[in-house]
């Protein structure tokens, strides 16, 4: 402990530390860790500091832009080449469908609810749509550096479709590493391909007619943290050879199952209802069952984790939310998201 003062007071660890080494900490705190460490311990060191020493440049929504996706496009002009600029959203409502291309982090400054995307027509309001470039482009073309969205965050937002038939698809990941964090989507989570890698974790996730999430088509998504509850089907839906991390999360009142596994290892041969080989099943039923842990459910209609051999979802390939699934339609006061 650090000696007292001659006023007799304790003077925090931050002030005997040297100003350099405190900066040198704050700059590998994410945003949100930055503001609450500042605010009790180093209030010498601005929000304004912070921006300047972590991010080759910063957008304000709707300060500088209108909208969140012309502030990821200026972005990718004035961010140094595969640098990762902050996109910094204030409290309304935004109309429009994000599309994530820059390695950028969105973060919401307030609070949650009243940082809200809602994606107009047959859209959705959030699309991860980085192209690859890391793992596709020769690094000997010059292009190791390109900013495709593949690493960008999304942080304390509320993702919604305004049309109710797309809200089983209100965030949609094709590609890329984003991370989804402490974020509210009010729908469904669909996660899909091989090169397709996202973390969401302290997310809210609910009301969507379908399943809560879809991974599929060997996507490699990591879960932790999440409240999935409240869906018309299952509250996680994995198919198609994905190969998720699902841990502590909390899956709860879902009409259907809590987790459903299919962990068939082929497609055709399923579809064809030829025999499996038993060892290879053995093994994707283990991986299935490695894959969660730690997880904790209540009130799931049809059971809290079901694992199946099959291949995929056949329900799955059809739009639930065009029809009335049944899914409960709750009261906004007791379902929204925490802050």
């Amino acid at each position: 402990m650090a000696p007292p003062s001659p006023d007799g007071s304790t003077p925090s660890s931050s002030s005997s530390m040297p100003r350099e080494l405190v900066a040198r900490v704050f700059q590998h705190l994410p945003p949100i860790q930055f503001l609450q460490a500042s605010a009790v311990t180093c209030r010498q060191f601005s929000f304004r500091w912070y921006v300047n020493a972590v991010f080759p440049a910063s957008v304000t929504v709707p300060d500088d832009v209108s909208s969140l996706n012309e502030a990821i496009n200026r972005l990718a002009r004035s961010a140094e080449s595969g640098a990762r600029g902050l996109l910094i959203v204030r409290p309304g409502t935004y109309q429009e469908s994000v599309r994530v291309t820059q390695n950028c982090h969105i973060l919401g400054l307030g609070r949650r609810d009243r940082i809200v995307v809602e994606a107009p027509g047959w859209e959705s309001a959030l699309v991860s749509a980085g192209l690859g470039a890391k793992s596709l482009v020769p690094r000997e073309l010059g292009w190791a550096g390109l900013s495709t969205g593949e690493d960008a965050c999304v942080e304390n937002l509320t993702l919604r479709c305004r049309n109710e038939n797309m809200r089983g698809r209100c965030v949609y990941l094709v590609m890329g590493r984003i991370h989804l964090l402490r974020c509210c989507v009010e729908g469904g989570v669909v996660v899909s391909g091989y090169s397709t890698e996202p973390r969401l974790t302290e997310c809210c996730i609910r009301g969507a007619r379908g399943s809560g999430l879809h991974l599929t088509d060997h996507c490699r998504a990591m879960l932790h943290g999440n409240h999935v509850h409240s869906h018309g089907r299952h509250g996680i839906l994995i198919d198609r050879h994905a190969r998720p991390q699902i841990a502590h999360n909390e899956v709860h009142q879902n009409k259907a199952c809590g987790i459903k596994v299919f962990h068939g290892v082929d497609g055709p041969r399923h579809l064809q209802k030829a025999p499996m080989d038993a060892n290879a099943m053995a093994i994707s039923f283990a991986e299935a069952v490695q894959a969660l842990s730690n997880n904790s459910f209540d009130a799931n209609n049809d059971g809290d984790v079901s694992i199946t051999p099959r291949y995929a979802d056949s329900e799955a390939e059809i739009d639930l939310d065009c029809f009335d699934t049944g899914a409960s339609e709750e009261d906004p006061e007791e379902t929204a998201c925490a802050d």
